[in-house]
């Protein structure tokens, strides 16, 4: 019989009357001697090809969710392997925990403020005290200059004084020696009187006793700023350790906002927090690495979350068909017994041992994945590598390969001749023959004998 593949790939039986398609071909059947065999005209057509692969439903995007406060937790409403929706409370803490945390950190601000504004007013008062001794220290140096300048040119004042009347006194005591030989007379009386005056203004006269008084007095001032001047020096460096430099400052300011921004922070955590830890996406809850009660400190794991809203069958293909595999190609999955569209969206760039051979993972991305779906499952896929239109091309089962490439044989005046022919895209039913026959050519077959070249043939009914 001759067989006619049209769009659809379906062989048709054609009777024995029909073979005179064949004549007007230009060919004619021999039926003497002749091997029966199965034929098909050449012809041109569409070609769908697809590869089938097994894989595994896994998730394309997974949440890790770890503890943003160190308290305790107090209830856990999901179990392992439970479908949530985003925005469902998965893990709540403790209430009154967390409102006993917040006091607590709500105190800590206020002592860390305390001891900013302690350390501020501290560092001025240690200020103020440097400033009043270096100023009074500087005028204390003058008033001690002023006032020994003053000692010293009043006890210059004194002692020209006192030279003053002792020069006197001897000028008298030598009148009276001169007028000795005339002791009774009133000139030597006289004589005698002022000497005892001289000795008396010596040491008290108004002058020099008033001078005297200015003296202690300066002397006394004197020793007064000697002393302040002692306790200011002591003042000054007692305080200037204790000064706040610019840096000192620049740090206090940083670690009070640090201390502002830390707690802050702590607050809202702890505001957030009391909301609990919800779903940011739909999907299944795969892993709780928590119980309820538990202390667990910021920072701990909590649970994973996988999407099911990005779904992804994660396969292997062999590296024979993996040459026709291309990103961005349909795919046809099958998970539970339901059919989901899909792409190819990664090839891999290298090889692995799949268990059963060599092979290249790939992924297939779901369009449209739904709640059905579960995690973990095996799925069957069907990629479609290519959808040709009007090619040459026959039976797959009529085409045969040795050592020296693909070849067919093509019914010639009732005998098989072997034709070379470069082969393109093919499926489970028909290949593309990119060159080596033309449409009309007939092509002849045997199933379960060999044909040999210049073989008779003759086609069965």
């Amino acid at each position: 019989m001759i067989r006619i593949i049209k769009e659809h790939r379906k062989l048709l039986l054609i009777t024995t009357a029909a073979i005179t398609i064949a004549a007007i071909g230009g060919f004619s059947i021999s039926t003497k001697a002749a091997m029966s065999v199965d034929a098909y005209v050449v012809d041109k057509g569409a070609i769908d090809s697809e590869i089938e692969v097994n894989g595994n439903v896994e998730s394309n995007v997974t949440m890790v969710y770890y503890s943003e406060v160190s308290a305790k937790i107090g209830s856990i409403n999901v179990k392992e392997g439970d479908f949530v929706k985003k925005g469902d409370v998965i893990i709540s803490y403790d209430r009154k925990e967390l409102e006993r945390l917040e006091t607590l950190a709500e105190l800590k601000a206020k002592a860390d403020l305390g001891s900013y504004n302690n350390s501020i007013q501290m560092g001025g008062r240690t200020a103020g005290l440097y400033s009043e001794a270096r100023t009074n220290l500087a005028v204390l140096d003058q008033q001690i200059a002023d006032t020994e300048a003053a000692i010293t040119q009043t006890q210059n004042r004194l002692a020209e004084r006192k030279a003053s009347l002792a020069d006197f006194g001897a000028k008298l005591q030598i009148s009276l020696i001169d007028w000795a030989d005339k002791p009774d007379s009133d000139e030597y009386e006289n004589l005698q009187k002022l000497v005892q005056t001289n000795a008396y203004e010596q040491q008290y006269a108004d002058d020099i006793v008033k001078m005297q008084e200015e003296l202690n007095a300066l002397n006394t001032q004197l020793a007064e700023y000697k002393e302040y001047k002692a306790v200011m020096t002591s003042q000054k460096a007692a305080t200037v350790t204790g000064l706040l430099t610019s840096g000192a400052k620049e740090q206090l300011e940083a670690v009070k906002e640090s201390n502002e921004l830390s707690t802050n922070l702590e607050l809202e955590d702890y505001a957030k927090a009391k909301e609990g830890i919800k779903a940011e996406f739909d999907g299944i809850v795969t892993r709780i690495d928590t119980v309820e009660g538990s202390d667990v400190s910021k920072g701990t794991q909590l649970l994973t979350l996988k999407s099911i809203s990005d779904i992804v069958i994660k396969s292997t293909v062999n590296k024979y068909d993996i040459v026709n595999v291309e990103e961005g190609q349909p795919a046809t999955v099958r998970v539970k017994n339901k059919d989901y569209a899909g792409k190819v969206s990664r090839i891999e760039k290298m090889t692995r041992d799949s268990g059963t051979g060599t092979g290249v993972g790939i992924e297939i991305t779901l369009d449209k994945p739904d709640s059905d779906i579960i995690l973990g499952l095996e799925a069957k896929s069907r990629i479609h590598t290519s959808n040709l239109t009007e090619v040459t091309r026959i039976p797959l089962e009529a085409l045969n390969e040795d050592e020296e490439g693909s070849y067919v044989f093509v019914a010639v005046d009732g005998k098989a001749a072997k034709e070379f022919v470069e082969c393109g895209v093919r499926n489970d039913d028909m290949v593309e023959i990119v060159s080596g026959l033309d449409e009309g050519n007939l092509v002849v077959w045997k199933d379960s004998e060999e044909i040999t070249d210049g073989m008779g043939v003759k086609v069965n009914k």
